[in-house]
């Protein structure tokens, strides 16, 4: 898996867990390469299941298990279906994705393993309380020219009047980091932020 196929796959998990479903998905399937994984597939899947469309989220576990027989986190879905419902445990899924986003994936067999000479990417996270000062944006520094994505997620900018307001954040944070606004994503919160609170993942490579 390409690095910035590894980096897609990490910003969405992100996505996937505040709830941005849509744009989630719409990362994986802008990464040809990464779209056909069975981390990504399985990804997919469990945002299927979130968004209730029991049978998408079969059909797609079951492809996994057509090229990965052996794939146990699909065949563990399919058994769970049926028998009680499936709540997505998203820290259960990133610890089942760090393996293919750092490593490159056992699936892929130890011929690529070998391969795979670059450093596996890292989540660098920071938190704010609200919205920061330019002197925090600033302290975002010591990152750039190695943050390939950023995610910023808060219950905050979910209100319709605070969307100037994300859309100054998006553009302080990729300036303090020269990244393009392309790279920035905005996701609602988990339930454990309180309503101000903002964090801050980088993607490094």
């Amino acid at each position: 898996m390409a690095s910035k196929a590894k980096t897609a796959l990490l910003c969405a998990y992100t996505l996937a867990r505040a709830k941005q479903y849509a744009e989630a998905e719409a990362l994986i399937l802008s990464h040809e390469d990464l779209s056909k994984t069975p981390e990504a597939l399985d990804l997919l899947a469990r945002i299927r299941m979130e968004e209730g469309d029991e049978a998408e989220a079969r059909r797609l576990w079951q492809s996994i298990l057509t090229i990965y027989p052996e794939n146990k986190a699909a065949r563990a879905a399919l058994g769970a279906i049926g028998k009680k419902p499936l709540r997505i445990n998203w820290i259960a899924v990133l610890v089942a994705l760090l393996p293919a986003a750092f490593l490159g994936g056992g699936f892929l067999g130890a011929s690529f393993l070998a391969r795979t000479a670059t450093p596996p990417p890292q989540v660098v996270t920071v938190e704010w309380d609200n919205i920061p000062t330019q002197a925090k944006i600033s302290e975002l520094a010591p990152y750039k020219g190695t943050t390939t994505r950023v995610c910023i997620a808060s219950h905050f900018f979910s209100a319709p009047d605070k969307l100037f307001s994300r859309e100054l954040l998006a553009d302080a944070v990729s300036k303090a980091l020269e990244l393009p606004t392309t790279a920035i994503f905005i996701g609602e919160g988990s339930e454990s932020m309180s309503d101000t609170a903002i964090r801050v993942e980088l993607m490094q490579q």
